[in-house]
């Protein structure tokens, strides 16, 4: 912590009112009342907020100054690093994480063949549950969705859509376990933990067996990481794989599946936008629909803040912030604030049909440097595809039996709506009866 933090303000909240309002909350009321430079917290235990571009410029210019840390229980990087390892959202600065993403960037092209078919396969199958009157959440439906679209790219046909969402709910379940439990645990604490210990084993006993039995001429990602690591030559790079493939997962579902509920709330309000999308898919084109996930990751970025910590004293806006400090940067934040964006708070996908480039401190919903998403290139084919597909085939709208708060965000693995979002669809290829999708 800085040691003249009298030049940042503090910004305390009790614990009743954390647990009511949320840190997205308390963040956007801490940059209200302070400015977008804030210590949020108490004096023994306090993040330091940066939400303003100008220090995204800094990041930019001293990245190195900035690696992810992993020494505060407390933190989402630490618990995250727990539960997947060596997966390349978690890997430290280093070899680790410079072999990780070498490993994974190839395997998250969106020109890859069964990638592809996942995009396209899953962009139909969406649009035919939205048809079904029996259908399951929303949510729930962009989750499944997410997911389709990258399970067999992943892992082929050895486990099915059940097994694999099954996993994933085991996986978020423990994680917030986890979260609730660091601030009275220790590390070592943690990593015994019964839930976790018990989800390790179910994943290794699930994909265990696709290692052994991976091919040498493979295309999903867990053959060609197999072949990368010669797992049959070095089986203990077995861990490695099986961390790769579920952080690999558990990012490509939640982060994308969240985006899409996001793109369909903002895109159900605007019905204007439904019809460009239409108008121009029938010339092949989506520029609009690209334009329109791009706004609604502007507005409701999925990845609300990315955490770093200081690995040397610096002086940033004349204040010295020390080594080790925890800071956290916010797209949400920067994306939402008026001195960059006209009419923030607004929906209009003009913002990234014009010619000027938008600066990269100015929009970073994949977050911004080396450490940026390696899949976001796939995740904006999937959704900029689903959004053309269901354009072309629905006009939809925001069911009254919505309320309002429900759309308000709530910042737990990510930043998704906080209640039931409805839509009501009208089917532009038949005639079936206008229905409402929970």
């Amino acid at each position: 912590m800085s040691s003249n933090a009298d030049f940042i303000p503090f910004f305390t909240s009790s614990a009743a009112k954390y647990a009511k309002l949320g840190f997205l909350k308390i963040a956007e009321n801490a940059c209200r009342q302070y400015g977008d430079k804030v210590w949020i917290g108490d004096k023994d235990d306090a993040v330091l907020l940066l939400a303003g571009a100008r220090h995204i410029r800094f990041f930019i210019g001293h990245e190195s100054s900035f690696p992810k840390g992993f020494d505060h229980l407390s933190s989402a990087s630490t618990v995250g690093r727990i539960l997947l390892g060596q997966a390349l959202t978690t890997s430290r600065e280093g070899e680790e994480w410079r072999l990780a993403r070498r490993l994974t960037t190839p395997l998250v092209n969106p020109k890859s063949e069964l990638l592809q078919k996942g995009t396209q396969l899953s962009a139909r199958w969406l649009m035919a549950t939205l048809r079904d009157p029996e259908q399951r959440s929303l949510r729930e439906i962009c989750l499944r969705w997410a997911l389709m679209g990258v399970a067999e790219g992943f892992f082929g046909s050895a486990l099915s859509l059940a097994q694999l969402d099954k996993l994933l709910g085991h996986f978020r379940n423990i994680y917030l376990q986890l979260i609730a439990a660091a601030p009275v645990a220790d590390y070592a604490a943690l990593c015994r933990h019964p839930a976790l210990l018990a989800f390790r084993q179910e994943v290794k006993s699930m994909i265990g067996p696709l290692i052994d039995g991976a091919k040498r001429e493979g295309t999903t990602m867990v053959e060609r990481l197999c072949q990368a690591l010669d797992v049959n030559a070095n089986p203990e790079e077995q861990e490695r794989v099986i961390n790769l493939l579920l952080g690999n997962l558990a990012a490509s579902v939640d982060n994308t599946g969240i985006a899409l509920l996001w793109c369909l709330t903002h895109l159900s309000q605007h019905p204007q936008y439904q019809k460009r999308v239409r108008d121009e898919g029938q010339q092949e084109k989506r520029n609009m629909a690209s334009a329109i996930v791009r706004e609604s990751l502007r507005l409701t970025p999925v990845a609300a803040f990315f955490e770093r910590q200081t690995q040397e004293d610096l002086v940033l806006d004349g204040a010295r912030i020390a080594a080790g400090t925890r800071v956290l940067f916010s797209p949400w934040l920067v994306h939402r604030n008026a001195a960059y964006w006209p009419e923030p708070l607004s929906f209009k996908p003009e913002r990234f049909l014009g010619k000027d480039k938008i600066p990269p401190e100015y929009f970073f919903p994949f977050s911004v440097g080396k450490r940026n998403c390696v899949g976001m290139a796939l995740a904006m084919d999937q959704l900029t595809t689903a959004i053309s597909t269901l354009c072309q085939h629905f006009h939809f709208s925001l069911a009254p039996s919505t309320l309002p708060a429900a759309l308000t965000p709530l910042f737990e693995l990510n930043a998704m709506p906080r209640g039931e979002v409805c839509f009501i669809l009208e089917s532009l290829n038949t005639d079936r009866q206008n229905a409402p999708i929970v």
